[in-house]
């Protein structure tokens, strides 16, 4: 979103208000005029919204700003994380499937969230310093504990 500095730590009030703000410009009741005008106001929220998707989330956001210095991360390219953390999703992964219950599933989502929060405290610290190789290893951590939440998620709803 337009003004905002460069960096992982972003606080989601501000973020929201500057969404807010940014959108009431664009609304299209706050600009008379030709069509073109009002065009160019929708396709402009539109890019505000999706810009708001993508710094809202920290995955996505860590994703955007690794593509902004000149790096990205290879869809199923496990090469970077050490065979320890895989084991650890596996296993996490297999208790998820065993367990059935609401009263199970939920300590899991609080483990995997505790796991995302910590990341993220490193993600900051990473990019700040400008240590792109360890923001895309945490990055790539960051997606398959997000992978995680999001199947104890669906088995909660699925329960």
């Amino acid at each position: 979103m337009h003004h905002l500095q460069q960096s992982f730590a972003i606080s989601p009030t501000d973020l929201k208000d500057r969404y807010k703000s940014l959108m009431m410009e664009l609304h299209p009741d706050r600009h008379s005029g030709n069509n073109s005008d009002k065009d160019s106001k929708a396709a402009g929220a539109t890019q505000v919204t999706h810009a708001y998707d993508v710094l809202a989330n920290p995955l996505s956001r860590a994703l955007h700003l690794l593509e902004l210095n000149g790096s990205s991360i290879d869809e199923g390219d496990a090469s970077i994380i050490p065979p320890s953390i895989l084991m650890e999703v596996m296993e996490l992964r297999e208790q998820i499937e065993q367990n059935t219950t609401d009263e199970e599933l939920r300590p899991l989502l609080h483990e995997c969230r505790t796991k995302q929060s910590e990341l993220c405290h490193e993600l900051t610290r990473a990019f700040q310093e400008g240590d792109v190789t360890e923001a895309k290893y945490l990055t790539s951590c960051l997606q398959y504990w997000s992978r995680i939440e999001e199947r104890i998620l669906d088995k909660i709803t699925e329960v």
